[in-house]
């Protein structure tokens, strides 16, 4: 197989936006701020429920210097911003003290699906970047978007059953001697599986949702876990940090973990 540094090919999904952000001290004493709250979580409520126009969730965060992440799933960039500013706008907002976000869009990495590409056009003859190469990917994500899993994975929704939650952002080294991008796609390919691999024994205790950030935010991408059992976190990033995608490649951010507080609950949660 010929070696290539070619990026690996990518879904992308929905745009996602992760919002941090405290309760203004004395407001749930407060009458007035209090209504306006409950007024909030009004608004969670008409957005909690996925569809084509995506989704809203609340998690109250444990540590971490925030009280709740707020998270946003939307369609596309502009439908994102219109969430952003329809929160922002909204009376119980100023409830709130922002302590952070994170922009990045729900990625779809195909590592293996690019390797074997350029295997497969290497026995054609069709050079990367030609119009041929071009066609013979077009082709191939097409077959890949029309996968029933794969439009679950780039439009995630909240798993009913998983209301504990961990987010972080993530690069992949840039040093000499480890430095990710200089590698051959076959070999990142073939470390990216074996990193996957380990995140397949966790099937039905964790569900995962990669967002790609590189142009958007601060890291390369964004990791957001749900689980049954919030120790299920720290046994799975335990183990993936000896592989070696994660143990030579990997740099990590910040950690916030919680749990999902449903529409229902939040303004009984909200008042204190």
């Amino acid at each position: 197989m010929k070696e290539s540094p070619l990026a690996p090919l990518v879904l992308d999904g929905w745009f996602v936006l992760h919002q941090f952000v405290r309760i203004v001290p004395g407001a749930e004493t407060d009458e007035n701020a209090s209504s306006r709250l409950r007024a909030l979580a009004d608004l969670v409520a008409r957005h909690e429920s996925p569809d084509e126009e995506g989704w809203t969730g609340v998690y109250r965060i444990v540590g971490g210097g925030t009280d709740y992440m707020i998270m946003h799933f939307r369609p596309s960039l502009e439908a994102l911003g219109r969430a952003e500013r329809e929160f922002a706008r909204h009376p119980g907002w100023q409830e709130l003290i922002p302590t952070g976000d994170y922009l990045s869009v729900v990625e779809l990495g195909l590592y293996h699906v690019s390797a074997a590409l350029v295997e497969e056009a290497g026995a054609q003859g069709i050079e990367p970047h030609s119009a041929e190469w071009t066609a013979l990917v077009e082709a191939r994500m097409q077959v890949e978007l029309e996968k029933r899993y794969v439009q679950s994975r780039l439009k995630p929704e909240q798993p009913e059953e998983m209301p504990y939650v961990c987010f972080y952002p993530m690069d992949k080294r840039r040093a000499v001697g480890q430095n990710w991008y200089e590698l051959p796609l076959e070999e990142r390919a073939r470390m990216m599986g074996e990193h996957g691999s380990v995140g397949r024994r966790y099937a039905g205790r964790i569900s995962q949702i990669i967002s790609g950030s590189v142009g958007f935010d601060d890291w390369e991408w964004a990791v957001t876990l749900f689980a049954t059992d919030p120790l299920d976190f720290k046994s799975l990033i335990t183990e993936m940090r000896y592989d070696r995608a994660s143990s030579v490649y990997a740099e990590f951010g910040p950690f916030w973990t919680g749990y999902r507080i449903p529409a229902a609950e939040l303004a009984a949660e909200w008042a204190g």
